[in-house]
């Protein structure tokens, strides 16, 4: 499916948008990537400008930060420990000619969230702790990778500057530092904003 493809859909929909994505991607979408509508709210709460620089913290294939280059003309930049969905990712934004982002393969421990202003999380280190819903088998899972994963994002949401905003999806149990405040809840509570209002 081209760009050209998308912009005929109205409204763009999850079951066309997926379309992009091999069907053994397709099958996670309703765990583990992030629904149109939901993007659109978290876009919205972010309010993305050409200065805007978003992480997705745990990018899968991509969804949420190429429906937001789409979207918006803010720069996106999507991190994932696995390989194979980095590629997947890559192969998307280049079918669909966006400019405003890109995918990194890397482990969230490696990246400096000072290069950002904004945040999405959509509950990315989940897979550690569950028993089933896994993407694959190509990465280990351990309770305490969950732990040592939140423990970083956690530190560096701390060391941010004032009014950085955070929107998180199925994630009302991270805990944030005290010095963000929640700002808003959407579809039943599992959308969040969190903006930084104080300093530590």
């Amino acid at each position: 499916m081209s760009l050209m493809d998308l912009t005929r859909i109205q409204p763009l929909n999850d079951t066309e948008f997926d379309k992009l994505y091999a069907e053994k991607y397709r099958e996670h979408s309703y765990i583990h990537w992030t629904p149109i509508e939901v993007a659109k709210a978290a876009l919205d709460w972010l309010d993305i400008t050409a200065e805007s620089k978003v992480l997705d913290i745990g990018s899968g294939v991509g969804k949420f930060c190429s429906l937001g280059a789409l979207l918006t003309n803010g720069q996106f930049t999507g991190v994932e420990k696995r390989r194979e969905l980095v590629k997947v990712a890559k192969s998307t934004i280049k079918n669909l000619e966006l400019r405003n982002v890109q995918y990194v393969h890397s482990n969230i421990t490696k990246v400096d969230f000072t290069q950002f202003n904004s945040f999405y999380y959509y509950n990315p280190f989940c897979e550690q702790i569950y028993i089933s819903g896994q993407i694959d088998n190509t990465i280990s899972y351990s309770p305490n990778k969950y732990r040592m994963y939140e423990d970083y994002v956690i530190n560096q949401f701390s060391d941010l500057p004032i009014d950085t905003k955070v929107v998180t999806y199925c994630s009302q149990n991270f805990t944030f530092p005290d010095t963000y405040e929640l700002k808003g809840l959407l579809f039943d509570g599992t959308l969040a904003l969190w903006i930084k209002t104080k300093e530590k």
